[in-house]
């Protein structure tokens, strides 16, 4: 090799070295682990009461792993994967899948974030825990049969999320439905925008699934959810005002919910507060609201949190939830031998008081 070409390639390797020194990569290890026991009542065959251990209280357990690289010029690379879990057996919170939670890799930098993979919709990105609370055996409008969509992750997604400016943020989600043929079928999108100044925050999100049956038997049924939420801090006071509006046009296959048997329009309410009593006790009140407009049934929920901080990580959980059926409705808190939608019994009443630990790593 020629004393020129040797320098040309000393000088490339130089080039790439200081690339890969330039460049600067983390990787945080973290996760949830959220259990406990509860009692329930008209559990089982709808007379019985049911005490047990339970896997979740406010969410699912979960360990995950968080990437971010820096590409230079302000763009990063990022992923983020999170497994669910159950603590009372160690099994995966869904049956096959792994990282059931989140499963995504994408860019990000000043003018926004585009992420690939499966990923939460901005419902739950911006709406669950700041105005819906959330409580996967604690009472939550996304346990409402015909609202599921308020808090839900989907396949096969592509997801931009705008910088924010002068307190406003947008984004965009669409979901292929991987269909030969079809580009509609199994179709998913998502949108949203939200407002953030001060103690004021304000979000609307639109949610539209396209039946995901493949052949000749695919209905072209759709799932339209509209959601609005707000909340007002005024010191430890923390009010907060969601609606969700959910229309089916009939039998489909859909990620968010099951199959209904016919066309369904419902609505959902949910009012609550929560009150920061101590630095270290927060406690909350809610009242939820559903009613089915095509079936003229509906359901309420009443709903009161404590949450006591031991540390940074660790906290104690105390829920107890009271849910009343009427018309003919069949939601439940925890579900029951029923195979009625909601998994409940007609005009049933349940209540069920949940005590837990939560710990964050």
């Amino acid at each position: 090799m020629s004393t020129f070409n040797k320098l040309g390639a000393a000088a490339i390797l130089a080039l790439g070295a200081s690339g890969v020194a330039c460049a600067q990569s983390s990787v945080t290890v973290s996760g949830v682990i959220d259990t406990g026991f509860g009692y329930t009542s008209n559990a089982g065959n709808g007379s019985q009461n049911k005490v047990g251990m339970l896997n979740s209280i406010l969410g699912v357990s979960n360990v995950g792993f968080r990437g971010k690289e820096d590409l230079g010029g302000g763009l990063n690379a990022v992923f983020n994967l999170q497994a669910g879990f159950n603590p009372t057996n160690g099994s995966q919170s869904a049956t096959g899948q792994l990282f059931s939670r989140n499963s995504l890799v994408g860019l990000e930098s000043s003018s926004g974030a585009l992420t690939v993979g499966k990923q939460w919709n901005f419902n739950d990105d911006w709406l669950v825990g700041s105005v819906f609370k959330g409580g996967y055996n604690s009472g939550a409008i996304f346990k409402f049969s015909e609202f599921d969509a308020v808090s839900e992750i989907y396949n096969n997604t592509i997801k931009y999320v705008s910088p924010e400016v002068g307190g406003f943020q947008g984004g965009v989600m669409y979901g292929f439905g991987e269909a030969a043929g079809s580009l509609r079928t199994g179709q998913v999108y998502n949108i949203a925008a939200k407002y953030v100044q001060g103690p004021f925050f304000v979000g609307i999100t639109f949610d539209r699934e396209q039946d995901a049956t493949l052949g000749l038997t695919n209905t072209g049924n759709v799932l339209k959810l509209t959601t609005l939420g707000a909340s007002y801090t005024i010191n430890a006071l923390k009010l907060r005002l969601g609606a969700a509006r959910s229309d089916i046009s009939g039998p489909g296959t859909f990620q968010s919910i099951p199959s209904l048997p016919t066309a369904r329009k419902a609505y959902a309410v949910e009012a609550g507060v929560d009150y920061t009593f101590t630095p270290a006790f927060t406690g909350s009140a809610d009242v939820l609201y559903r009613k089915n407009t095509t079936l003229s049934n509906n359901t309420k929920v009443y709903r009161l949190l404590g949450i006591y901080s031991l540390s940074k990580r660790t906290s104690l959980i105390a829920n107890l939830a009271y849910l009343s059926n009427g018309d003919g409705a069949t939601e439940s808190l925890i579900s029951t031998n029923s195979t009625a939608i909601g998994g409940g019994f007609a005009n049933q009443h349940q209540t069920a008081l949940a005590l837990g630990i939560r710990h964050t790593f």
